[in-house]
């Protein structure tokens, strides 16, 4: 497997974040931050998307 592949998301539809280091639960989803502590995204609760290798689905 080439390195590309593995920074794909996995399974059908989701979004794809690397780098995220972290996450906080909000009313509206998870916010996601980088290293920095920039805001990258809000992911809706039952969302599936690609952290740091893994696949996550976050439940409200």
């Amino acid at each position: 497997m080439q390195q590309s592949d593995a920074l794909r998301p996995v399974g059908s539809g989701g979004r794809s974040f690397l780098g995220v280091r972290r996450m906080e639960p909000q009313d509206d989803g998870v916010h996601l931050y980088d290293d920095a502590g920039e805001e990258l995204a809000v992911v809706a609760y039952g969302e599936t998307v690609y952290v740091n290798g893994r696949v996550i689905t976050f439940k409200g």
